[in-house]
């Protein structure tokens, strides 16, 4: 009588939290698309680190971030790790200023490498590709995505909020690497130049065409 008591109690507890789970996570995954909602452009500087399992720092760079949707992107590291990619919503290139190297491919094969562009991008599918949850870290709001398909680069994503503009984004790694990124001088919202998403490619640089067909 005890054992089917037990079970009995087991089952209503699994019935009674399921919803439960459920309603928290469709809240988190509003709050989240909400708030990239209302990011029509923003302009940023921004501090990178990529840190092994044990927290040793593998790389540290520096660069700008303009964001504009949908989909426009503009990232630019500072030397010694000299990198731009753009987005013009369509193609994105991504400019090795050191291979002397220029990549083309479409935009939506580069979102799984360049996470960044979730904040320019069309969010009505965040829940057909991430699971989102949400938790209260002292005053900062922190949103993690974990891609349903296992395939990605990346086993997560963290985007930490004060107030109502986004401070860091996370990326795990399936190597167990970390890579931190800190938005700092944030602009929301302002007035940018089509011109920044656009990319000439220069001369004498080699080009790899992925995109489909190309």
């Amino acid at each position: 009588m005890f054992v089917k008591f037990v079970r009995a109690s087991l089952i209503a507890a699994a019935v009674f939290v399921i919803p439960v789970l459920a309603s928290d996570q469709s809240s988190a995954l509003k709050d989240f698309t909400k708030r990239l909602e209302s990011l029509n452009a923003m302009e940023t500087q921004f501090q990178q680190v990529t840190m092994d399992q044990s927290g040793e720092i593998l790389q540290s760079l520096s660069g700008t971030l303009a964001v504009m949707r949908p989909g426009k992107m503009r990232w630019q590291t500072r030397p010694p790790y000299e990198q731009l990619v753009v987005s013009d919503g369509k193609v994105v290139w991504v400019y090795d200023m050191d291979l002397e190297q220029v990549t083309v491919r479409d935009l939506e094969m580069r979102l799984q490498e360049t996470p960044a562009l979730l904040l320019s991008g069309d969010v009505s599918g965040i829940s057909d590709s991430y699971t989102v949850s949400r938790e209260m870290v002292g005053e900062v709001v922190r949103f993690r995505l974990k891609p349903l398909d296992a395939s990605q680069l990346f086993d997560s994503l963290e985007f930490d909020y004060v107030g109502d503009q986004v401070a860091y984004m996370r990326i795990y790694d399936a190597a167990g690497q970390i890579t931190e990124i800190q938005f700092t001088g944030q602009q929301v919202n302002p007035m940018l130049d089509e011109v920044a998403f656009t990319f000439v490619i220069p001369d004498d640089v080699d080009v790899i065409d992925g995109r489909h067909g190309g």
